[in-house]
């Protein structure tokens, strides 16, 4: 984890890496999100995907800075691979020299763009 500069656990996996049970609220997701940046990573983006709610809510968390949230419009179905997709499109913002938060503001919207075109092969 300390050369990592982010990570992306959805919220089994935050549940996998603190051995507690997946959260159930933002609050929760944040704690745990906050346990795995203490692991020595630079940053942690806590995917919120799987909770309940018109919204999608990730957390971000960094060192010395505050949490900031990306949200967005929650699409139906049971879909897979979108973490994948979304930690990718971020790795990509990032090579290009974008700062992280713009990196996942972007990635983000990308991503939400895509499903909402998902019959259209990826």
């Amino acid at each position: 984890m300390p050369l990592c500069i982010l990570v992306t656990p959805n919220l089994v996996e935050l549940a996998i890496l603190t051995n507690e049970a997946p959260a159930g609220d933002e609050a929760a997701m944040e704690r745990q999100a906050r346990a795995v940046l203490d692991t020595g990573c630079a940053g942690v983006l806590a995917k919120g995907g799987h909770m309940s709610g018109t919204r999608a809510t990730d957390i971000l968390l960094r060192r010395e800075q505050a949490a900031r949230r990306f949200e967005a419009p929650r699409i139906a179905g049971s879909l897979r691979g979108t973490g994948c997709m979304l930690s990718s499109a971020i790795a990509a913002c990032l090579a290009r020299g974008e700062p992280m938060e713009a990196s996942i503001g972007e990635a983000k919207a990308m991503v939400l763009e895509r499903l909402a075109r998902r019959h259209l092969p990826f």
